[in-house]
């Protein structure tokens, strides 16, 4: 079958686009000064105040300008090709304050200068880039912006799923199963939409890449769990040794820029560039092994999984190099083989990145972007798989083949599952600096995932004898266009503005052709061509939206900063009558510290509000009417399916936060505090259609609204800090309380597996089912039909890190997390119970047959009745308390060169406290990262892992 392309771009857009990259370049031309001028050199050194040791990877560079430098193993620099006459050079490094010189740099000689710097963790000068309009220091940012330096990190960090475990207040990185390469559902400040997907975006480098996971790996027609029922993520296709730093913006208040897609907040990776002089090399081995920790109950604590766990080999090699001058270049390279503890879990995974920067004048810089990566997946078919290992082995004796030995269940594994990725990334950036107070940034940016999804039943398979093939070819591409211009204008004494404009495209296009057969000759002859019956579906998506924006930063003194933007919006997928979208933010940032009335020696204090829209555009077809091409008793036939909607817009999400950011006892003491009031309105929502017009089912409407309040806090302290030991004490805090306030008149709304509710007055999603009040009491069960649990999500979480540092560099960290207030749907400990198997009945059951029901409590006479089963739950409070990792990181003095290398040794995951109520299982034994309900259906939850790694210090 076919699925119709959407129109391929907002009309008119392109034209103004165009118009926005050429008028300001020309206007650039005409305004530098074409005159040829002879160049001066400046060079110096680069020390640490206190101990006068050279500081080797600072940044030297004139701001405003393309002239940079990286200083070497000495601390040396030299910068070339400068203008005379009075000059800025600045110098930064992470975890130093950055410090200027002003020079007055001649044709003649050299100018010498060397920089003394401090060691600094609140930094209000450092630059950032995502959610600003190019780029701005973090004293002009009235939003939150929260960053992960990945040089900073201590363990050994397997993905960037992991990297963003657990380190910032309002992110939540939730695991969905144990399955290797399972990828991971994240949050920024809880739910947004009832309809849509709630993954942030995600960035490489400027490059636009897909956020959501990728397609599950099952047939075309049928159950849809026959397969893994788990995904992986294109997030986790970035090589994790790749990453220099991750930005972190939460909120419509900070992604007014990005339009109808920034509701859900923005992600942006970027990954190591090479530095000026002599090639660096970087080598790291990782060993390790997997291993599932019990999670059943002390008589039976994996379920009677036991026999097909195994400890699971993990590997990986890693190199890169990196160098160079006016062209500088990184490049790197690694391997991954890893097992899963389930008996056909295996993935090989390969990822190679070059980038390059290169300087052809004085004001121009151009650098490329690029990756591939091929990640192959053989997995076992788990999950509440009918056809499945884990989901008949989990029954206990009351299987689907009606034996559970071993040598029967075994037989399941014949269903061979395999899903092989290939992911490119590749972007290219121009900037262009014509003077200090102007530039211009163009980036071009490409992404492409293709995944070949291939599941064989093969003949003589115990469920399907004839066999069955399924096999598809899924391919995604974005396609980024995105242009930005600045220019600083003085307007006062002690006032300057900036003002910045651009525009930006992105074109994402999704296609599927799926070939599925079955019924065939014989064994060894599995093919879609020889199958009795063949059939074959395509589906084709392409939606592209642009934009065009302008905002201005006016600030004073260089302490209070007034931002005030808009953003003009255009969607393919936005119905036909609905026309542009306006998106306005709001800013002010006050350093109250740089007043000279402050009072407080030794401390900086920025507060900061903002308020801004933005928006989340519905799908490529949800504004469209649609047929369904299929008849009564198989003749053909067009059949009402959805009835279109010329005014579908996209959900519009506005924002307001209050916060500060500030730097106590001489930066010993460091805290981040934010307040936010967000609410979502035109909130697509499913919506009934009146049955005499032929279209049965629902229509998508903007009708909705809900509305989400939270409180972030990050506090960061130095309790020891001497010459060779010092403590690093962290904890991130966040709340989220996400509710539905208007349905548009409309019913609640059952999603997910059922048990999932979209309610007014309600958490998104709210938990709701039969309830019992007495589950301890030794009586009749009193319940309560339709209970609202709570919350589907955790409202609370709570970040915890230690950093132990000791002589000889001797590391120890120490981090751990806390979620709560929030509930899970068991589907699978609901067929235990119903089948009489359940490792929790195992003292009632006897009880039930010699006819002693009165001696079982509320709960047993309920979930240990297979007659007296609820259809729904059971609801376990999903409360945990995590140790994520600890790592151990030591010295030592051999390695290319005798710089030495780093003995990591880390366990992560290995101790997990529940809820005692929470009674059979673990959290995150859930679904894939596509679902919309978290609820445990059979899958394993992330086993615990044990690495040893040494990298070799460049």
């Amino acid at each position: 079958m076919s699925t119709p392309v959407t129109p391929t771009s907002p009309s008119g857009f392109f034209p103004l686009l165009r118009a926005l990259v050429l008028v300001p370049i020309l206007f650039s031309i005409a305004w530098r000064d074409a005159a040829a001028q002879q160049t001066g050199v400046v060079e110096g050194t680069v020390v640490e105040a206190a101990s006068r040791q050279p500081i080797p990877g600072a940044q030297v560079y004139v701001p405003g300008t393309t002239f940079g430098a990286v200083t070497d193993d000495a601390g040396a620099f030299r910068l070339t090709g400068l203008a005379p006459g009075r000059a800025v050079v600045r110098v930064e490094m992470v975890g130093y304050a950055p410090v200027d010189a002003h020079l007055n740099v001649t044709a003649e000689h050299p100018a010498s200068v060397s920089f003394e710097l401090t060691p600094q963790v609140f930094q209000l000068d450092a630059v950032v880039v995502t959610g600003t309009a190019g780029t701005a220091r973090r004293r002009e940012v009235a939003h939150a912006i929260d960053e992960i330096v990945v040089d900073q990190v201590v363990e050994p960090v397997p993905s960037l799923d992991a990297l963003l475990e657990n380190r910032v207040p309002g992110l939540d990185v939730l695991s969905s199963s144990g399955i290797v390469g399972s990828g991971s559902q994240i949050r920024l400040r809880g739910n947004v939409s009832f309809a849509l997907s709630n993954q942030p975006l995600v960035y490489v480098d400027g490059v636009r890449i897909r956020s959501d996971g990728y397609p599950k790996n099952v047939p075309p027609i049928g159950d849809q769990r026959r397969g893994p029922n788990d995904v992986p993520s294109p997030l986790d296709d970035i090589n994790p040794l790749d990453i220099e730093h991750v930005e972190i913006v939460k909120g419509p208040a900070a992604t007014t820029l990005y339009g109808s897609e920034g509701a859900t907040g923005v992600i942006q990776v970027f990954t190591r560039r090479g530095e000026r002089g002599a090639p660096r090399v970087s080598a790291r081995v990782d060993q390790g092994f997997s291993e599932m920790q019990p999670f059943g109950t002390e008589s039976n604590p994996y379920m009677w999984l036991d026999p097909w766990l195994k400890t699971a080999w993990q590997q990986r090699y890693a190199a890169s190099v990196g160098g160079g001058g006016d062209l500088r270049y990184y490049a790197s390279g690694s391997y991954e083989h890893n097992e899963g503890v389930l008996p056909n879990d295996k993935q090989e995974r390969m990822v190679a990145r070059a980038n390059l920067d290169l300087d052809p004048a004085d004001e121009v810089r151009l650098s490329w972007t690029s990756s591939y990566t091929r990640n192959d997946l053989d997995l076992t078919s788990a999950g509440r798989n009918a056809q499945g290992l884990t989901y008949n082995a989990m029954r206990g004796p009351r299987t689907f083949l009606d034996d559970s030995s071993h040598a029967t269940l075994a037989q399941l594994l014949k269903y061979d599952i395999d899903t092989n990725i290939d992911h490119l990334i590749s972007g290219v950036t121009a900037s262009w600096s014509p003077s200090s107070a102007m530039s211009h940034r163009l980036i071009l940016g490409y992404d492409r995932e293709q995944a070949d999804l291939r599941q064989l039943r093969p003949v003589g398979f115990v469920f399907a004898p004839d066999g069955i093939l399924s096999d598809q070819d899924w391919t995604s591409q974005i396609l980024t266009l995105d242009y930005v211009g600045n220019v600083e204008v003085p307007l006062a004494q002690d006032v300057r503005t900036t003002l910045s404009w651009g525009g930006q495209s992105v074109t994402s296009k999704v296609r599927a052709q799926t070939g599925y057969a079955e019924g065939f000759p014989g064994p060894g002859q599995e093919s879609l061509e020889t199958g009795a019956l063949q059939l074959d579906f395509l589906t084709e998506s392409r939606v592209t939206n642009g934009g065009v924006f302008g905002q201005t930063v006016v600030g004073w003194r260089d302490r209070l900063f007034l931002t005030g933007g808009l953003r003009l919006d255009g969607n393919s997928a936005f119905g036909d009558d609905l026309g542009l979208q306006v998106y306005p933010r709001l800013g002010l940032s006050y350093v109250i510290s740089d007043e000279p009335w402050w009072p407080v020696s030794g401390s900086r204090l920025k507060l900061r509000t903002a308020y801004g829209h933005a928006g989340r555009a519905p799908g490529p077809f949800d504004a469209v009417r649609t047929w369904r091409d299929v008849g009564p008793e198989g003749d053909p036939a067009f059949l009402p399916s959805q009835v279109g909607n010329p005014e579908l817009g996209p959900e519009r999400t506005r924002e307001t936060e209050l916060g500060l950011d500030a730097a106590f006892l001489d930066d010993r003491l460091t805290a981040s505090a934010t307040v936010y009031f967000r609410k979502t309105s035109d909130a697509l929502f499913p919506v009934t259609q009146t049955p005499s017009l032929g279209f049965t089912g629902t229509q998508l409407e903007n009708v909705g609204e809900l509305q989400s309040s939270g409180v972030e806090l990050g506090l960061n302290g130095v309790v020891v800090r001497g010459h060779r030991v010092s403590w690093d004490l962290g904890l991130n805090l966040a709340t989220n309380y996400t509710e539905a306030t208007d349905l548009g008149g409309s019913a609640p709304l059952r999603i997910g597996s059922g048990e999932g509710w979209i309610v007014e007055g309600q958490p998104v999603p709210v938990i709701r089912g039969p309830f019992i009040r007495n589950p301890h009491s030794h009586a009749e069960p009193i319940v309560d039909e339709d209970h609202f649990y709570g919350p589907n999500y955790p409202p609370l979480t709570l970040g915890f890190l230690s950093l132990l540092r000791l002589p000889s560099n001797v590391v120890l960290s120490v981090r751990a997390e806390y979620a709560g207030g929030f509930w899970l749907p068991d589907a699978m400990a609901r067929t235990q119970f119903g089948l009489g198997v359940s490792p929790l009945c195992e003292k009632a059951y006897p009880l039930l047959e010699q006819g002693r029901r009165d001696e079982l409590t509320a709960f047993d006479r309920i979930w240990c009745d297979p007659d007296a089963n609820f259809d729904e739950g059971p609801f376990w409070p999903a409360d945990y308390f995590r140790l994520r990792d600890v790592t151990l990181q030591v010295p030592l003095p051999i390695g290319p060169g005798g710089r030495g290398a780093l003995l990591s040794v880390s366990a992560r995951d290995w101790l997990t406290w529940t809820d005692d109520d929470f009674r059979l299982g673990q959290p995150d034994m859930t679904v894939s990262m596509h679902d919309d309900v978290r609820r445990s259906e059979g899958q394993l939850p992330p086993p615990a892992t044990f690495v040893f790694s040494i990298q070799a210090v460049p």
